[in-house]
């Protein structure tokens, strides 16, 4: 239940991963560029990268306290288009499966 807890905590109040954490992938061999750019209130780092035979554009999306909220991953050679990280659905889900294991633990046999 503890890890639970430290769970939902640390997707509330932890940055997770930060714009200055990006910074050093362009030094990889397989990374073409790692841009940064700000889209209304938020901080987008855009990196596109040689995966395999493919070519994917991850974007990672920062808030005014550099907190990672979105991540997503687009394949140029499918057009398809992945969520890696969302902090909101994290959240969520971490709340539900944190009430589920009280319901178990309380839940009479």
């Amino acid at each position: 239940m503890d890890k639970n807890i430290k769970k939902i905590y640390d997707l509330m109040y932890s940055p997770i991963l930060t714009p200055y954490n990006l910074l050093e992938n362009i030094r990889l061999d397989n990374y073409e560029y790692v841009n940064y750019r700000k889209e209304k209130e938020l901080v987008v780092c855009e990196m596109k990268v040689k995966v395999g035979k493919d070519t994917v554009i991850f974007a990672y999306y920062f808030n005014e306290d550099n907190h990672l909220q979105f991540a997503d991953a687009s394949n140029l050679n499918d057009d398809s288009v992945m969520v890696i990280f969302d902090r909101e659905r994290s959240i969520t889900d971490a709340v539900n499966e944190f009430d589920s294991n009280m319901i178990r633990c309380f839940s009479v046999v």
